[in-house]
């Protein structure tokens, strides 16, 4: 339900040929943090996938540009981070605390960006880019560019779910999760959440939707807020939507980058998600 609508309007930018006309008016602000308008691709793509807004670096003229523009791109929310968002703080906190965590993306991709331009300092070259003419989507084209990926959803996705859950449960009957949660016990009484939730990382590394669904699996219920307080709710979600990107895209960034570049975004994320993570957990439960 949150996904389907958002990658529809996504697809129709695309088709009618306005995506490069963003880069345009992006220009200046991205100047601004060391990068040009044509790195505003890759971040709008990123909000439906982060494996196609990487492979998009490759439109920028240098690697720095690149780097820059991949970390970026992978602390944008995509669409699997959307849906942990809508289905998890919209649903049980409201509209208007999931639109405070896409402000707050944009403000720490801002900073983030400008702090990285600072660190590799450049010259960004001037923006040349060939902007198409307007045209009217055709709903054939339009209708299988959302498929192809709602089809990735379900034919990747759905089998984790599945999987993730019945391995979840093996592991709980086992007793393993004990095992896993006091790995992660540190990072979770950082954030102020119950031991449980450790186990809920893994798979969100895998996938990030996969965090929701073993987030109620492990909490033993899908009504969240019988079990977690609406500051434990935005802590988990926020760390989840800046924490360290999923297998596909490391795949894809091992390819575009480097090893070094990778396992560099990695810890960039994971550093990113764990102070967001405690400053939410200190900001919120002084105003809840």
């Amino acid at each position: 339900p949150y996904l389907i609508p958002f990658l529809i309007g996504l697809t129709i930018l695309e088709d009618i040929g306005y995506l490069p006309r963003v880069a345009y008016l992006m220009d200046s602000f991205m100047h601004r943090i060391g990068l040009h308008g044509t790195a505003t691709l890759p971040a709008v793509l990123g909000y439906g996938c982060s494996v196609p807004a990487v492979m998009a670096t490759r439109i920028l003229p240098s690697k720095r540009d690149k780097v820059i523009a991949a970390i970026v791109a992978t602390l944008v929310p995509c669409s699997a981070r959307s849906v942990v968002i809508f289905g998890l703080v919209a649903r049980y906190l409201g509209a208007g605390a999931a639109l405070f965590i896409y402000v707050l993306n944009i403000f720490v991709i801002a900073l983030t960006g400008k702090v990285l331009s600072m660190i590799m300092p450049e010259v960004s070259p001037g923006m040349i880019m060939e902007i198409p003419r307007y045209q009217l989507p055709t709903l054939t084209a339009l209708f299988r560019k959302v498929w192809f990926r709602v089809r990735e959803f379900i034919i990747i996705a759905w089998p984790l779910l599945i999987l993730g859950s019945i391995i979840l449960g093996m592991v709980e009957f086992w007793g393993w999760d004990l095992i896993l949660n006091k790995i992660f016990s540190p990072l979770s009484w950082l954030l102020g959440l119950p031991a449980k939730v450790g186990t809920t990382l893994i798979f969100g590394v895998l996938r990030k939707e996969l965090s929701l669904i073993m987030l109620m699996q492990a909490l033993g219920t899908t009504e969240v807020l019988s079990v977690l307080t609406p500051v434990q709710v935005m802590t988990f979600t926020i760390f989840i939507t800046f924490y360290i990107p999923c297998m596909a895209t490391i795949a894809v960034l091992i390819k575009e980058l480097g090893n070094r570049w990778t396992v560099t975004i990695i810890g960039i994320t994971l550093l990113l998600a764990t102070i967001l993570g405690l400053i939410s957990r200190l900001g919120f439960g002084l105003l809840l």
